[in-house]
């Protein structure tokens, strides 16, 4: 009735009783007042609409001009944000956030359309939201919006509270940890915003590292987060796609991300996954040998008053070659699980450029913040990490030597003197050299053969040169711990020493 009659006044009325309105609906924190603050705001968008001049000249309630902070929002303006916070709390009307936020300014609509985003845990509800904003909002603010949202949830530490329709939990990671993870899905809707996605993997892949314990080996806790993360998470070709779509150079996305740069983070992503992998492959490597004894007796021989001079010389016979089929079998699981692992932690040391180190440069983008942190962060990871990938290689390759001595040894044991045919016929099998099968097995087999404890020794010497190689910039990280390796190279060789030579292997 008020407002039907301050229409009739005139003008002068009508501001009257819009800015009371108003400043009930703005200072009101009653739920049940919604209905009156939609009717206020739906009547100032109108005004603003059709009377664009008498809108500006709305005054702000005086509670908020009488703070010391400025304020340049109209009132138009902060009836929206008061309607747009109520919406938020509406799940049932999620649906009209972006209509509203789209009446507002591009400042309010980037920090009010991302404060709302970062409670939305729904993969329906998440594309709901972002395809809303792909109608409403001006081009490109959609990915300018998301760059926000998933770095908020990243870096903060916001309380976790399960959310309606969020998804469980992975085995083995904690509640948050996932929320953040998760929070990458936001930019993976959509290819031109998959370099920011790679962006924000990344930074989430180094915080996960940084915060392992420094003085151990490598824990399942954050590294079953990243390999997750890497593995059943992030699309397999995210940092292939993310270069390629910097090299099309979208003109609708605003700062994008330079080539050079997208080059850098697709060898980051990859440099992190290598060692994710090389730890996955030794993890692997020590539950098989924890797990595969390299000792078995023989079978039991036939008694020896039934038998002839020529039935036994067949049982024995038959008794080595059961005996060494069974190390060949034993040997080729060792060897597999010894190769994949070494292989994978090789990848990692010898890495092209320098494991996690930038090969293009960008000196616009290096001066930003975010740009020197990421540099401190990846500068600490490698040192902390690439002394383990060195001394995890070592391990592998000494432990699978240490554990073909110990064939070598049960052997010598059970068939003494006839042992070393038995060996040798075994280091044949897995001989990598081009002998043929005609050749006569020289003493060579026992650096070549993958079943020969010289083999794998030869490896963990030749680690040697891999450091002293400028190229693999291992030097400087290694630092205190170069004592401790050069003490593991010379033990080393000493055991090639032994195992390279057919008298002292085979004790003779």
């Amino acid at each position: 009735r008020n407002g039907m009659s301050s229409f009739l006044v005139g003008q002068n009325a009508v501001k009257e009783y819009i800015e009371e309105c108003a400043a009930l609906s703005i200072a009101a924190q009653n739920e049940d007042e919604a209905c009156f603050l939609r009717f206020i705001t739906h009547l100032v968008i109108f005004i603003d609409s059709v009377l664009p001049d008498f809108s500006s000249q709305l005054s702000l309630p005086q509670e908020v001009g009488a703070g010391g902070d400025s304020n340049d929002d109209t009132l138009c303006e902060l009836l929206l944000l008061k309607y747009i916070s109520y919406l938020s709390t509406r799940r049932d009307l999620w649906s009209h956030v972006a209509l509203y936020c789209s009446l507002l300014s591009v400042d309010n609509i980037l920090e009010t359309y991302s404060s709302f985003l970062i409670n939305i845990h729904s993969d329906h509800e998440r594309k709901m939201a972002l395809e809303l904003a792909r109608d409403f909002f001006p081009e490109g603010l959609d990915c300018c919006i998301l760059r926000n949202v998933v770095r908020e949830m990243i870096i903060s530490d916001i309380p976790w509270q399960h959310a309606p329709g969020e998804e469980g939990t992975p085995a083995g990671v904690n509640s948050a940890d996932a929320r953040k993870m998760r929070s990458i899905h936001w930019l993976c809707y959509y290819p031109e915003h998959w370099p920011d996605a790679l962006v924000c993997s990344n930074l989430l892949l180094r915080i996960f590292l940084l915060s392992e314990d420094v003085g151990t080996e490598p824990s399942d806790s954050n590294l079953l987060a990243c390999k997750i993360l890497c593995d059943k998470m992030l699309p397999d070709d995210l940092a292939d796609v993310a270069v390629m779509q910097c090299q099309q150079n979208d003109e609708h996305v605003p700062m994008s991300i330079s080539l050079p740069m997208a080059q850098n983070l697709r060898k980051e992503y990859i440099s992190i996954d290598m060692f994710l992998n090389a730890h996955t492959m030794y993890a692997q490597f020590l539950d098989v040998i924890a797990n595969t004894s390299p000792t078995h007796n023989s079978k039991s021989k036939m008694a020896g008053g039934t038998q002839n001079e020529f039935e036994k010389g067949i049982a024995d016979k038959m008794e080595r070659n059961a005996f060494r089929q069974k190390k060949i079998g034993l040997c080729k699981i060792i060897a597999k699980a010894a190769s994949r692992a070494a292989d994978a932690s090789m990848e990692v040391i010898s890495c092209s450029g320098g494991w996690l180190i930038d090969e293009n440069v960008s000196l616009s983008e290096e001066d930003t913040d975010e740009a020197q942190s990421r540099s401190h962060e990846m500068s600490a990871i490698r040192s902390t990490f690439l002394p383990k990938i060195v001394f995890m290689l070592y391990e592998v390759l000494d432990k699978a030597a240490s554990w073909l001595e110990q064939v070598v040894y049960d052997t010598l044991i059970q068939f003494g003197s006839g042992s070393e045919d038995i060996l040798l016929a075994l280091f044949s099998t897995f001989d990598e050299s081009d002998r043929s099968n005609d050749d006569e097995v020289t003493s060579d087999v026992l650096t070549t053969s993958l079943a020969a404890p010289g083999y794998w020794h030869s490896k963990a010497l030749s680690l040697a040169s891999v450091i002293g190689n400028d190229a693999n910039m291992l030097n400087q990280v290694l630092g205190s711990d170069m004592e401790r390796f050069q003490t593991l190279i010379a033990e080393s060789h000493v055991k090639l020493g032994r195992c390279s030579n057919m008298d002292s292997l085979f004790d003779r």
